[in-house]
């Protein structure tokens, strides 16, 4: 199916929540100060100043509502992937959800990611991501079936010299055809086939967070295993957090066991 997006509205669905907010903001100037001091001093144009100051509140509030849904889909991309246990879990996606899911797993690995917003020809690139002050550029293809060829790598790999990328990564569900692979290796482009994909979105996933029975809510078990008192390095005993009264660590806390002095064994608090 031929993709199509092109309006204004979509181009801010796939950007940050608070992009819609700005653009809000600059309308409301925009509409109810800027316009109508330029315009209320014509008498040809006095009407339309009118116009564009009742219109004012209607334009921020729609801009408001589509950082709304912003919001609320990222909020839903971030849930659907951390609901994703497997590779076929994935290919059963849509198209767009593909790339957004996609998206997120460069997100978590430290990337900022800007999905390509306006359907049809995307010239190769559905995501760009920046960091450390290096630009990327991402393909992807949900192709179940039928392997990717070296064809779009080689489309991929003249956006990324015309844009003047570092690099890119083409990400597909499915295989890769040894040409294309081949060809990969001689550029700086990384392939990504959905054994890869389904590892990267494991490893970024969010754990399931666990109830404590001993505060009665729920904790997320990296915070939890922190919290629990570690014990002693030499006799695998109970430690207990002590305070240095004399010497260079005066006044620092440390874990001491709790068999002390039978046991001198520390660990740093």
């Amino acid at each position: 199916m031929a993709k199509r997006r092109e309006s204004l509205a979509d181009v801010l669905l796939v950007l940050p929540w608070w992009v819609s907010v700005v653009v809000a903001a600059v309308a409301y100037a925009l509409f109810a100060f800027v316009a109508p001091l330029y315009l209320a001093g014509n008498p040809f144009s006095a009407g339309i100043a009118v116009v564009a100051k009742n219109s004012a509140a209607f334009l921020a509030g729609l801009f408001l509502f589509i950082g709304v849904l912003s919001f609320a889909r990222a909020f839903l991309i971030k849930r659907r992937f951390n609901e994703l246990t497997s590779i076929e879990q994935v290919r059963q996606l849509a198209w767009r959800q593909f790339e957004s899911i996609v998206g997120e797993a460069f997100r978590r690995r430290g990337y900022a990611v800007m999905e390509n917003a306006v359907d049809g020809a995307d010239g190769g690139v559905d995501l760009v991501l920046q960091k450390n002050g290096a630009k990327f550029y991402v393909q992807c293809k949900q192709w179940k079936l039928t392997k990717v060829g070296v064809k779009p790598i080689r489309e991929l790999n003249g956006v990324i010299a015309a844009g003047d990328a570092s690099g890119g990564f083409f990400v597909a569900s499915g295989e890769y055809t040894n040409e294309a692979r081949d060809f990969a290796h001689k550029c700086e482009i990384e392939l990504i086939d959905g054994p890869a994909l389904a590892e990267m979105i494991a490893q970024a996933r969010e754990p399931e967070p666990y109830m404590d029975p001993t505060i009665g809510k729920h904790t997320n078990p990296a915070t939890r295993a922190a919290t629990v008192d570690p014990t002693c390095p030499a006799c695998g005993g109970a430690m207990m957090r002590r305070k240095a009264t004399r010497g260079p660590h005066a006044g620092q806390t440390f874990w001491g066991c709790s068999s002390y002095p039978r046991c001198r064994g520390v660990r740093s608090a």
